[in-house]
């Protein structure tokens, strides 16, 4: 990824699982990171196995400190990964979400394009496709403000990355699963038939960088990745650790959903392969964009359901290399 080289990457809320493996790879590329977050104590802890680099405090709610440190700074690009993203909490602080969510990646864009950013990249979630929840409908509204930013801007070029469940990352099940038969608990699933999908901290850098690398403008990507269910990844976790877990079924918590959608049936006409990576690209209705190396997806409608890949080897293998790369 030669287009990384000396290149000034500034990442919003940078201290979390993504930001700090997004940090570690942009330092080993040559490439030079500025985090942007409130949080201090992580921004003092999280980094001290790597070199020094820019870290500033403060909050995307504050579209006067995100300016200022935009044009001080002046990156060539913006990884927007910043956000409140606990589900069940954020079904009881709508409000809250919205302002770090919504209001808050408004002024990521807006901030984005005073400063004639080069590109401006949204990390979103599966939950954004067809959402249910206060998490997820904030994060398809700031997909969304991204498009329409990309529709209206001469300079800056806007565009979001949405994947699952990342392995051993904070927001994960798979570090709570550990701690609970390592230490003999009975472990609560919400059924028996919930499938996510999972892939590892490293991936997700892949797909951020990458999805950076093929935006034209508006487009939102989406890896192609394997969903596993929930027993599946109970017994994968019983080999790795070498002990049995009693289970009991608690039920669907506030904001959850049985299964994930990645992709949904309505954008499918507008979805495409990225050549030689693992990428879908979802175009804006409105492009008249020049593509170039995309072929039309011609697959079914992504829902976790319909892409279990049930081997317990395999997401075993998965898991190690999750759990290895933190």
């Amino acid at each position: 990824m030669s287009f990384l080289t000396n290149k000034k990457f500034f990442v919003t809320g940078g201290t979390g699982s993504l930001g700090k493996a997004l940090v570690a790879r942009l330092l080993k590329l040559n490439a030079i990171p500025i985090v942007y977050s409130r949080d201090e104590g992580k921004q003092a802890l999280n980094f001290q196995d790597l070199p020094p680099f820019t870290k500033i405090i403060g909050d995307i709610r504050d579209f006067g400190k995100l300016n200022t440190s935009l044009k001080i700074h002046k990156p060539d690009y913006i990884i927007h990964s910043a956000a409140l993203k606990r589900i069940d909490d954020m079904e009881f602080h709508p409000d809250e979400c919205i302002k770090t969510n919504i209001n808050g990646s408004d002024n990521v864009a807006r901030a984005a394009i005073e400063n004639n950013i080069k590109k401006c990249i949204l990390v979103s979630t599966d939950k954004a496709c067809k959402p249910i929840n206060v998490y997820g409908s904030s994060k398809f509204i700031a997909e969304r403000i991204f498009t329409n930013y990309d529709f209206n801007s001469e300079n800056t070029i806007f565009s979001s990355v949405r994947y699952g469940n990342v392995i051993a990352s904070r927001g994960s099940f798979i570090p709570m699963f550990i701690d609970h038969i390592k230490k003999e608990k009975v472990l609560g699933l919400t059924s028996n038939e919930m499938t996510r999908f999972l892939f590892t901290l490293e991936d997700a850098v892949d797909v951020v960088l990458n999805s950076i690398e093929n935006s034209l403008g508006g487009e939102v990507f989406v890896p192609q990745i394997n969903s596993y269910t929930l027993p599946t990844c109970v017994k994968a976790l019983e080999k790795l650790l070498d002990k049995k877990c009693e289970t009991s079924v608690v039920g669907l918590r506030p904001g959850e959903k049985l299964h994930e959608d990645m992709l949904c049936e309505t954008e499918l006409p507008f979805t495409y392969e990225v050549d030689d990576t693992n990428l879908l690209q979802i175009r804006p209705q409105y492009s008249k964009k020049s593509y170039q190396n995309f072929t039309k997806y011609e697959g079914d409608h992504f829902n976790s359901k319909l892409w279990v890949k049930d081997n317990i080897d395999e997401l075993l293998t998965l898991i190690k290399k999750g759990i290895n790369n933190e």
